[in-house]
């Protein structure tokens, strides 16, 4: 789905500095986003619930609902918030999640157009 946000992520992970944990998190986060608005769905916006998140990271069911995933979610988060990868834009409770807004570009990159028959250059052999 966020496939030019995945892409992204990627690069911003790496600019900010983010952990293991942290960058996992924010690609999971990016992969699942829309890369552009759709229908009532804005796009770069996250709203699974903490047991996806803990998925993400390594946590996988039944443990993904244990209290040690919740920790590790809630420390991704806060540094993925506190680097401004992020921002929350909505608070969970009650049935309903926490939603986030990736501060990245998920807009699809100029395509470079050739004429159709125009040769592929290929490299000469023993030339550098």
């Amino acid at each position: 789905m966020g496939l030019f946000a995945a892409k992204n992520a990627v690069l911003v992970a790496a600019q900010l500095g983010l952990g293991g944990p942290a960058t996992r998190l924010l690609l999971h986060m990016a992969l699942e986003c829309f890369d552009q608005d759709r229908d009532d769905q804005l796009q770069r916006r996250y709203f699974a619930g903490r047991e996806s998140s803990a998925i993400a990271l390594g946590y996988l069911a039944p443990n993904n609902g244990s209290e040690a995933a919740h920790h590790a979610v809630k420390r991704a988060l806060r540094e993925l918030v506190h680097a401004g990868a992020i921002r929350r834009v909505r608070m969970g409770g009650r049935g309903t999640t926490s939603e986030y807004e990736l501060n990245l570009d998920s807009s699809r990159p100029p395509t470079l157009s050739r004429e159709v028959n125009e040769p592929l250059p290929f490299p000469i052999r023993g030339v550098n």
